[in-house]
């Protein structure tokens, strides 16, 4: 394994027997005792396998953040537990290089009988740490977790979130070299999750991190490579903001039953003419956007921006069936693909027609104050649907349709400037 590579994982397969009845698997395990069935899955029949993972392989390198998207049921958590090696698989084989620390499953690792302190204790001698070292880490675990005391108290009587919280301490403070994070963030409030972001976020400039969540958002900003999963296998690889964005076009055909199921018969409409030609997009083709473009006030066309202005943003579309309860939208995004703002015309209650005949034109011009950006790169989607923002059919939505540049000199970490009504110094 390459000194740059500190987890190697090799073909991993994960495979289980699937009984119909719960007796079948004491027949099996006493018809074995005589026969020597050697426990291969691949001897059972077909219908009575299922595997949760199929030849999976990746790498993650020094100083890198690695994240794991896909539905429920894709073989993330399997994955890690295999990594993590609270889990052995059927085929394949991992190597690790450096202390790994893990926040699995809610409460992995954790004694619910015991108190807090005592969890602290047991949790950490299994990352090797000693009971002296353990003792005077102890405040700074207590501090972290913000549980007061409670830690204690039986972690039986938790929250779920004082258990992150206690959990996610106990990582940050044994100076693992990876983290491997799986979904548990989700369940903390606000304040703690952003604490944990501040962490992993310094964490990352010495160590590597196994990242899994469902928010594309997260993975977008603070991976430097994604992974998608599903059923079992990898999808797609690589740049974190393409990844996700082929990601959630397969959620929302999937969730409008656009989509077989089968992320390679995915339906695409093609954008006629956009700023960008090269832009990906989606959608069930029943509607068509033909244009879009982003002018001044004076309806000439912008392609940077100096400063907060206002301007319009253009978006010509057909229909190529006959469509009920259209929605018109755009979103703003920075270079890594966050969502920074938006605007559709099912919000401002402003149809655009209640139904539309096939083969029948339509336009629709947003007219708004662009704010002040940092300086960089951004870029509009833009869609057209049917239904409302909560439950439509997407008929065609590009993902970068315009790309402007953002040219003032603004540089104090934030992203964009709002527009002060006044500022009085008392």
């Amino acid at each position: 394994m390459s000194s740059n590579i500190v987890i190697s994982a090799n073909n991993i397969s994960k495979g289980y027997v699937l009984y119909e009845k719960p007796h079948h698997c004491l027949k099996r395990i006493i018809s074995s005792y005589f026969t020597g069935y050697d426990g291969n899955i691949s001897n059972e029949p077909i219908n009575n396998q299922f595997w949760a993972l199929k030849n999976v392989s990746m790498d993650l390198r020094k100083n890198e953040t690695l994240g794991i998207i896909g539905q429920n049921g894709s073989g993330k958590s399997t994955l890690l537990q295999i990594i993590c090696g609270t889990l052995s698989p059927t085929s394949g084989s991992t190597k690790t290089q450096g202390k790994v620390a893990a926040l699995l499953e809610l409460g992995a690792g954790f004694n619910p009988e015991y108190t807090g302190r005592e969890n602290v204790y047991l949790n950490a001698s299994m990352y090797g740490l000693s009971a002296k070292d353990i003792e005077e880490k102890m405040n700074s675990i207590i501090d972290f977790s913000e549980i007061g005391e409670h830690i204690d108290q039986p972690v039986k009587t938790y929250s779920s979130g004082m258990y992150v919280r206690l959990a996610f301490s106990v990582i940050a403070n044994i100076d693992a070299d990876i983290l491997v994070i799986d979904e548990a963030l989700a369940v903390g409030d606000a304040h703690f999750q952003q604490k944990c972001m501040r962490f992993l976020n310094k964490f990352k400039e010495h160590g590597s991190i196994f990242f899994v969540s469902h928010d594309t958002s997260a993975m977008i900003s603070f991976c430097d490579r994604v992974v998608w999963l599903h059923k079992g296998e990898v999808v797609a690889s690589g740049n974190p903001k393409t990844v996700c964005e082929e990601y959630l076009s397969f959620l929302h055909q999937e969730h409008t039953g656009q989509g077989s199921g089968c992320v390679s018969e995915l339906k695409v409409a093609k954008a006629v003419s956009s700023d960008n030609q090269n832009a990906r997009s989606f959608g069930d083709g029943a509607a068509q956007i033909t244009n879009c473009m982003l002018t001044d006030s004076n309806d000439n066309k912008i392609v940077s921006i100096e400063k907060r202005t206002d301007v319009k943003l253009k978006i010509s579309f057909q229909a190529k069936a006959n469509l009920e309860s259209i929605i018109v939208g755009f979103i703003v995004k920075d270079r890594l693909g966050q969502y920074l703002f938006g605007e559709n015309t099912f919000d401002k209650k402003l149809s655009v027609s209640g139904s539309m005949s096939k083969g029948e034109f339509g336009q629709v011009t947003f007219s708004f104050e662009m704010p002040t950006f940092a300086p960089g790169t951004y870029s509009v989607a833009v869609a057209i649907a049917s239904g409302t923002p909560n439950q439509h059919i997407q008929h065609h939505w590009i993902h970068e349709a315009i790309i402007f540049t953002s040219l003032t000199d603004i540089d104090s970490g934030i992203m964009f400037s709002i527009p002060m009504k006044d500022i009085h110094w008392t």
